[in-house]
């Protein structure tokens, strides 16, 4: 299955979790999972010649956004989701700091950092969902 494809399998798998069994952490995090999934392809400039700095931007953002749940939230999950984001960040200032990398290697590095954050959120959907419907989990919101 080729990548885009995968990707955006397992980012709607999310969305659909966060949306069916998610709280309003979860949907947030959806929301801003699917603007970065927007806006990415959008802000790519340079091919990946160099840090592209649109996709910084949104990635910051991104992370922002996680972080700002992870500080709000009961959930353990949003943590895991905004560290997973902050590697992406890290893998812009890499490339800023070797101006000699592959295009293709920084690109396929961003993606690997995508995944986690993507999974992060839909086990966090799955888990409040979990915990919503069973009485005797403790789950506290």
């Amino acid at each position: 299955m080729p990548e885009p494809i995968l990707f955006a399998a397992v980012l709607i798998a999310a969305l659909v979790l966060a949306w069916r069994c998610g709280g309003r952490d979860e949907r947030l995090a959806a929301v801003a999972l699917l603007g970065g999934a927007v806006l990415t392809p959008l802000a790519q400039l340079r091919g990946f010649a160099g840090p592209e700095l649109g996709i910084v931007l949104v990635d910051a953002l991104l992370f922002v956004a996680l972080a700002a749940i992870a500080l709000r939230s009961r959930a353990f999950w949003p943590l895991w989701a905004a560290g997973f984001q902050l590697g992406a960040i890290a893998v812009h200032l890499a490339a800023a700091q070797m101006p000699s990398i592959l295009p293709a290697a920084y690109a396929a590095t961003l993606i690997i950092w995508s995944y986690p954050v993507v999974v992060a959120v839909a086990l966090g959907s799955w888990f409040e969902g979990q915990g919503r419907h069973n009485p005797r989990a403790g789950h506290a919101r």
